[in-house]
């Protein structure tokens, strides 16, 4: 599976100007013969949507995402995007997954809601896995990497592939290379982000899209500039990681629940 990491800068804002240039990524993903891109977090709107955050937020049948669906039809991609989703009264830190027939898998809406977030979003509640024509998939948004057990549920529910749209900001990059090979390595996965880059109010956002195979092993290390990268993934080899190495069948549940109990807590 080839994918395609689409490092932009989405302009706030302005949904129009973000969607034209999102069309520039996905013909040039097809024109690589990509299956799947996947966008930064909040590309359709940008980062700091603030007070606007609820006049942006559109639901599945949007008119972003409707475009989308008919741009993953016509060039038979699999797209990844990040957008504010609304549901009902409350709006989503979230990510559409389209399939390569224009159809919605279903969004994913961010669990982990980072700094000023939680005043503009509602929390996720869910970490869902789709079943694809290429392999089984999950996403995590920004934030969520930084939390192992988002990963591990997700691996845990038969993800191959974990997708986290980025919006990461300095001075963290030190830590976004890491936390996606660790989130590989200990569950046995790929895990590719996409980072976007440009700044906004003062924040900069520093881009390094990345992509890490089961082996924790880094496939693809972008820069800080407007780019595309691709990867290819070999699914044969998250087989080959956990006859190696067996942190998933060497795992204790039973001890960490155990223990997690006499604290008053609960865990997976």
């Amino acid at each position: 599976m080839k994918i395609a990491l689409a490092q932009m800068k989405p302009v706030l804002h302005d949904k129009k100007k973000n969607l034209v240039m999102m069309l520039h990524h996905i013909q040039k993903a097809s024109q690589q013969n990509c299956q799947l891109i996947l966008f930064p977090e909040l590309v359709v709107t940008g980062y700091f949507t603030r007070e606007k955050t609820k006049e942006l937020a559109e639901d599945i049948n949007g008119e972003s995402i409707s475009q989308l669906k008919d741009w993953a039809r016509e060039y038979n991609l699999m797209v990844i995007a990040g957008f504010p989703e609304q549901v009902q009264e409350e709006v989503f830190n979230s990510a559409v997954i389209i399939d390569q027939n224009g159809e919605v898998l279903g969004t994913y809406q961010k669990v982990h809601l980072w700094d000023e977030e939680e005043k503009y979003f509602s929390a996720g509640q869910e970490f869902p896995v789709w079943k694809t024509a290429f392999g089984t998939m999950g996403v995590m948004i920004c934030y969520d990497t930084e939390f192992p057990e988002t990963a591990r549920i997700l691996a845990d529910k038969g993800a191959e592939l974990i997708l986290a749209p980025t919006a990461n900001m300095t001075p963290l990059e030190h830590l976004q290379k890491t936390y996606i090979q660790s989130r590989a390595a200990e569950n046995q996965v790929f895990v590719v982000t996409t980072n976007r880059i440009g700044v906004e109010e003062t924040t900069h956002f520093f881009g390094q899209s990345a992509a890490a195979n089961p082996f924790g092993e880094l496939l693809v290390l972008g820069d800080g500039e407007e780019n595309q990268y691709y990867v290819d993934l070999d699914f044969s080899q998250i087989k080959a990681a956990r006859s190696q190495f067996c942190y998933i069948t060497d795992r204790r549940p039973s001890v960490y629940q155990s223990a997690m109990k006499r604290k008053g807590e609960t865990i997976i």
